[in-house]
């Protein structure tokens, strides 16, 4: 591959269902001037931080880096060259965000991160949130809502990935083991709406995944899990799962309808359990 031409493809992997997807999704890209990193089994903090270092140390070699999670699949053969398509349009251009099709939530949320050669991270000790923007010249595009699907996000998550995505996504709705200072309010915003629309979804199709997603953002808001339950290889994350998933569909539900069966019963328990409930129930 010549100098700073193509695209790395940097996928962090934890065991997710979806990953031999993953891979075969590039692999049947026409755009064919791209390689695959893959970043296994690390820490949550360990591997944003290996994988933003890797885009700083080949700049030199690479135009494009596509940050593809393991859950995430390209939707049809034409995604990377259409994406790349929009850098080479867009000279200025350094972030491209575009929303992501998500079973979980059974919408579109934020999403996969296309960066140009010329973006750099800072250092930081975060743990919840992973994914600062970089510093760069130009600007940057956030796609909400593509003309056609083109990433697919968790489409058939195994059930500790549900359970896991509703711990890490109701920790960071409820940041209850943040100090107020270091408060965020619109992610707690958004992660309470994506936990929102995930009951809806549970009650609409009743697949018990779902359910064990909402189980596991319920013990986040009821403190039953810890800060360190973002990563998948955290022992109570892994305990409480182990738990929950003893369960049938029939009783998860039980437990959750009188704390999430209606909105009134929802915000009252956002009420209860969020340190940031005045930012959040708005």
């Amino acid at each position: 591959m010549s100098a700073r031409s193509g695209v790395l493809v940097l996928t962090l992997f934890s065991g997710e269902a979806e990953f031999g997807r993953c891979q075969s999704s590039l692999e049947q890209q026409e755009y064919s001037s791209w390689e695959h990193r893959v970043f296994e089994n690390l820490s949550n903090t360990e591997a944003h931080s290996r994988l933003y270092e890797t885009i700083m140390t080949e700049r030199e070699k690479f135009r494009l880096f596509l940050k593809l999670d393991a859950d995430m699949v390209l939707a049809d053969s034409e995604v990377l060259g259409d994406l790349v398509r929009v850098f080479e349009e867009r000279p200025d251009l350094d972030h491209l965000v575009v929303a992501v099709s998500d079973w979980m939530t059974d919408s579109r949320i934020i999403g996969a991160h296309v960066f140009s050669n010329r973006v750099q991270w800072k250092r930081h000790e975060e743990t919840l949130y992973v994914d600062p923007d970089p510093e760069y010249p130009g600007r940057k595009l956030v796609v909400e809502t593509p003309a056609r699907d083109l990433i697919l996000h968790a489409e058939d998550p195994s059930p500790l990935q549900a359970f896991h995505f509703g711990a890490h996504r109701a920790l960071q709705a409820s940041q209850v083991y943040r100090r107020l200072q270091d408060a965020r309010p619109h992610n707690a915003r958004v992660q309470s709406q994506y936990l929102d629309r995930v009951w809806d979804h549970y009650e609409r199709s009743e697949d018990r995944r779902l359910g064990l997603a909402v189980f596991a953002a319920d013990m986040v808001f009821r403190r039953q899990l810890p800060p360190t339950a973002n990563e998948y290889s955290d022992a109570a994350l892994l305990s409480a799962f182990e738990s929950a998933d003893a369960l049938d569909n029939d009783e998860i539900r039980k437990r959750l309808e009188p704390r999430w069966g209606t909105l009134k019963a929802r915000r009252q328990t956002w009420r209860e359990a969020l340190g940031l409930a005045k930012y959040v129930l708005v």
